[in-house]
């Protein structure tokens, strides 16, 4: 075990339950894959990409969990370190339009599913909740990985390290962080 690892990461809001949710709701959207009595056309889009959501954001909550994205390695004498959270920005950005993609999909078939038995329908409606659900976790994923990039730059997003409720700017020569929160905010309009 490493003496870096934070079992309490994906309890952390906001960066690790919604990357635990990533994993969640792709399990489960495969689950409901399996269990629905019917697979329309289209549905095989569905199912190829959801095994990657699942393997990329299991990959990512390992490498969270145990802190090996906190890790200075030596390659050649040079200090190296992981791309954790650049990683976790590409891997939900394919997420997102997957699964926004899939969706519209989903939303197809479950309107033509209402002409068939309840099963049926009760099936493809927690399909399609289960990926909407995924699209807006990813949505909300990408919005704050983007909040957290240095000057707006995503490719500085190499020098950013996840701590589950906020972020922190990460140098491999002096290993020294600077804390970013990241705050959400609600507005109530009455």
């Amino acid at each position: 075990m490493s003496e870096s690892a934070d079992f309490g990461f994906l309890k952390k809001w906001p960066f690790g339950v919604l990357m635990a949710s990533q994993t969640l709701l792709s399990l489960a959207g495969i689950i409901t894959y399996y269990c629905t009595a019917f697979k329309y056309e289209g549905t095989g889009f569905v199912i190829t990409f959801l095994p990657f959501i699942l393997v990329s954001s299991l990959v990512n909550n390992v490498i969270h969990v145990f802190g090996y994205h906190r890790k200075i390695i030596s390659i050649f004498g040079h200090p190296a370190m992981i791309p954790a959270t650049f990683l976790v920005f590409i891997t939900t950005v394919i997420s997102f339009v997957a699964a926004c993609i899939s969706s519209l999909i989903l939303t197809i078939n479950f309107i033509d599913s209402l002409r068939f038995s309840t099963r049926l329908i009760v099936s493809y409606a927690f399909f399609l909740i289960f990926i909407l659900l995924l699209a807006f976790v990813c949505g909300k994923l990408l919005i704050l990985l983007f909040r957290a990039a240095p000057n707006g730059q995503i490719r500085q997003l190499t020098q950013v390290v996840i701590e589950g409720e906020r972020t922190a700017k990460f140098t491999a020569a002096t290993s020294t962080t600077t804390t970013t929160t990241t705050t959400t905010t609600t507005t109530n309009f009455v």
